[in-house]
């Protein structure tokens, strides 16, 4: 009976022993997990590349031209500047001219997206510092996105938030870790596709091929990236509504994929671009991709006329800019109640100024 319970005690110490060691070798093991799992959202919040403050620090950004109720109608949306820019060696900061310039709204209650294309040869005040005027793709090469989203918001009314820029490389990485996209191809893309696509891969050094013809094609990235960039046979005006249809088809594309393939893409992607995007914004838009949907696309000026204007160029005369404005809030914040500010209408009337002048 004694032996028993010695028996019995030796048993429970010995159990006791053996789950404290189990729970501390559990609480070890999770801890670790922890640990990892923060060093590696650390390293991909720190892998996009880091652009000096005067360029790509936009966080105190203001637009004090706009009235308080329009603010307040913006609020409801993120708004985000979208530069691609025409870098043949990955560097994405000022020095490069962004020849695709896109303003993104994402309503917050629903997840749908609508975005404006911005013509590269707008006649616009590029530079808020000096008052000085040009093509809008000159802001970001002069000042890059800081001086762009400046511009933005002051020529168009806008409080753009964040910004994210991209090389030709990071989109064709994207493009082709998603399984590349289906479009149907015109003959005259066609007939202009495969040098576009000779020279993105040079600029790349990403492998591809060229098309046979016309009609319904699998592009992989380089190819679509090519079909971007078309617009020897038409117009900037339907290069930028390719860019637009391959940014739908992109999204469409990655709300079908899991969670782990969207990280493995931000992963090769991320050190390719330069945002003021938070990881965690980003990582919150990657597990909720399936909410999110582009419901309506535009470009501006959406009224214009084209001319060759001295020093400044073949450019594009918004006809009026209060007006295409006016247009542009309609679209990116479904607003029919939005009136221009004071800025927006002196601006414009510099433009036809600028116009007349030269």
């Amino acid at each position: 009976m004694k032996g028993a319970k010695i028996m019995k005690l030796f048993n429970g110490n010995v159990n006791g022993g053996l789950i404290r060691k189990i729970g501390i070798t559990i609480l070890s093991i999770c801890l670790f997990l922890i640990c990892s799992a923060i060093l590696y959202v650390t390293k991909l919040a720190s892998m996009p590349q880091k652009l000096p403050p005067e360029e790509g620090e936009i966080a105190h950004i203001t637009n004090a031209n706009l009235e308080k109720v329009t603010e307040k109608k913006m609020d409801d949306f993120w708004t985000i500047a979208v530069f691609g820019v025409d870098s043949r060696t990955g560097e994405i900061g000022s020095g490069t001219n962004a020849d695709a310039q896109l303003i993104m709204t994402i309503n917050r209650a629903n997840g749908e997206i609508r975005l404006a294309s911005v013509y590269r040869d707008t006649l616009l005040m590029k530079n808020t510092e000096n008052e000085s005027f040009g093509k809008i793709n000159s802001a970001y090469a002069e000042g890059g996105p800081y001086q762009n989203v400046m511009a933005l918001n002051t020529n168009l009314d806008l409080k753009i938030t964040d910004y994210i820029s991209f090389s030709w490389k990071a989109a064709v990485d994207a493009i082709n870790m998603m399984g590349g996209i289906d479009l149907e191809l015109s003959k005259s893309e066609w007939y202009y596709m495969n040098s576009f696509i000779t020279e993105t891969v040079n600029c790349t050094g990403v492998a591809s091929s060229h098309l046979d013809g016309p009609g319904m094609q699998h592009l992989d990235g380089v190819q679509a990236v090519a079909y971007c960039r078309l617009r020897l046979m038409d117009s900037d005006f339907n290069r930028t509504e390719r860019q637009r249809k391959v940014m739908e088809l992109v999204l469409e594309k990655a709300r079908s994929l899991s969670w782990e393939e969207l990280i493995n893409i931000l992963t090769v992607v991320l050190p390719q671009t330069a945002t003021s995007v938070q990881f965690d914004d980003l990582a919150m838009m990657a597990k909720g991709i399936s909410q999110y949907h582009i419901v309506e696309t535009g470009g501006f000026p959406f009224v214009q006329e084209e001319a060759r204007l001295g020093r400044y160029g073949a450019c594009l005369i918004p006809n009026t800019l209060e007006s295409n404005v006016i247009q542009l809030h309609r679209l990116l914040y479904q607003d029919e109640d939005y009136q221009c500010s004071d800025k927006v209408k002196e601006i414009g009337k510099e433009i036809l100024k600028q116009a007349v002048r030269n």
